[in-house]
């Protein structure tokens, strides 16, 4: 019989013994979700910078990690701003398939841009802007 089992007098309900909900501790329970905004605040917002494609003016969310990493997160409206994004309706793929994801010269530009400008740190700083480590 698993833990969670266990913990649930044989039931085999459906928790996981890995991720306890703490439903018996809100103090906890409380803490725990806190601690896990503050996670998801860091790592997909923290030290992000906003920077427009000078093209056709589409706002992303940008940060540098090195000089050979870059994070850019498109947002809908960027995304339907941005002309090199559109899919390829015949082949369904988007027009620059060698990428991961999507991506747009003209929004590479910006950003190279927005580096060489200050607006955006070229590499992670020392010290952790959010304050977080």
């Amino acid at each position: 019989m698993t833990r969670a089992a266990e913990r649930n007098g044989g039931t085999g309900s459906s928790d996981w013994a890995k991720a306890p909900d703490f439903h018996a501790d809100p103090d906890r329970r409380a803490a725990v979700h806190q601690a896990t905004e503050r996670d998801r605040d860091h790592y997909l917002r923290g030290g992000m910078r906003e920077i427009e494609c000078r093209s056709c003016h589409a706002c992303v969310l940008v940060k540098k990690t090195s000089s050979f990493h870059t994070s850019v997160q498109w947002n809908t409206e960027a995304r339907a701003r941005c002309d090199h994004l559109e899919p390829d309706h015949s082949t369904g793929r988007a027009l620059l398939p060698g990428a991961m994801m999507p991506t747009c010269p003209r929004m590479s530009a910006s950003i190279d841009h927005g580096v060489a400008e200050g607006i955006i740190p070229d590499q992670s700083p020392e010290t952790d802007p959010d304050g977080y480590w």
